[in-house]
């Protein structure tokens, strides 16, 4: 029953979007509601349906390319596309907005945002921001969700005494196989609540019987080398942190070292100046904001839905995260921006 009311209000909601898109509200109200607020639009991976089978990142976090090429069409005309300093310049001077503005950013720098973003953000001229957790740059490692994923899926290949054992242990033991991809993913994604000592417990079982250094072959992140041509063409580099843990979870000496080390670091390798920061999961308290600017940071991106306007907490800057589910035509993804479902 619940499957049922939940796919009959994604119908309506579909087809509310499509009425407002082709009566011509929907351009109506980006015009009026946000003629005076900055739209901060968050992707996370740009990667093809046909190599999905291959990846142990959520749909949640999933773009396709044809559909960002979608989503750049539209928001090019629709909006001035800014970089962090004009919106620094705004937010500093507490300016007045006249016009409908947006910044597009990208969480984690994943490989497939240089192999499928990148050039569709050169074919419409598009300023980009890309936050990077730099233990993750030019690394054969993969953040603990993608990685964990890798390890169940490969532990239910194998086949031994040893791997059941570890997979009835998790409850992970009856996975139907046509849905044993999704399964695993969405087991992950329900442990992000541990603490990291819990999280390395699990990991560690499952690691006995596979090795760490595997990891999918579309879960990987960018090169260093690529980074510094996505800077040399109109695409900020910011700051993820360094090892991508949930910053509130941390101690403070902890927090310091993450925006400290990642901002020197990129810094270093890039040769630019890093004054952005986007906070990993989103996990933010006024202690992180007040570190944030201590160690010289003068935007911090959180991952609240909502727009953006001279009043706000600029170290804490809401955004609108994008993905298929929600933004797979021009009506969805434009009453998306607008907040409308």
């Amino acid at each position: 029953m619940r499957n049922i009311v939940s796919k009959l209000f994604r119908i309506i909601k579909r087809i509310i979007a499509y009425i407002l898109y082709y009566t011509g509200i929907t351009e109506y109200l980006i015009k009026t509601k946000l003629s005076n607020k900055i739209v901060i639009i968050t992707y996370h991976r740009v990667l093809p349906y046909k190599k999905r089978n291959l990846s142990f990142s959520h749909q949640a976090i999933m773009v396709d390319p044809a559909n960002f090429d979608m989503h750049l069409s539209i928001v090019t005309k629709l909006f001035t596309i800014e970089d962090t300093k004009g919106i620094a310049d705004i937010l500093n001077n507490n300016a007045k907005i006249s016009e409908p503005k947006c910044i597009i950013t990208f969480d984690d720098g994943w490989s497939d945002n240089y192999e499928y973003a990148f050039p569709l953000l050169q074919k419409y001229h598009c300023p980009a921001l890309i936050f990077v957790p730099v233990n993750y740059i030019s690394s054969t490692s993969t953040f603990w969700q993608e990685r964990l994923g890798f390890l169940i899926w490969k532990s239910t290949e194998i086949n031994t005494v040893d791997s059941r054992i570890t997979l009835k242990k998790y409850g992970m033991d009856k996975l139907d196989e046509k849905n044993k991809q999704s399964s695993i993913m969405n087991y992950v994604r329900s442990l992000k609540s541990l603490s990291y000592r819990e999280i390395d417990t699990i990991m560690s079982d499952f690691s006995q019987m596979i090795s760490l250094d595997e990891v999918s072959s579309v879960d990987k992140h960018m090169s260093w080398e690529e980074l510094v041509e996505l800077n040399s063409n109109n695409i900020q580099i910011g700051s993820h942190a360094c090892s991508h843990k949930i910053l509130t979870q941390l101690d403070s000496k902890e927090i310091y070292e993450e925006l400290k080390q990642s901002k020197t670091i990129i810094e270093d390798k890039l040769r630019i100046k890093v004054k952005d920061i986007a906070y990993p999961n989103g996990n933010y308290n006024k202690e992180i904001g007040e570190i944030a600017k201590k160690t010289g940071y003068e935007l911090g991106f959180g991952t609240t839905f909502g727009h953006v306007d001279s009043s706000v907490d600029k170290y804490n800057l809401k955004r609108i995260n994008i993905n298929d589910d929600i933004a797979d035509s021009k009506p969805m993804f434009l009453a998306t921006i607008l907040g409308i479902f």
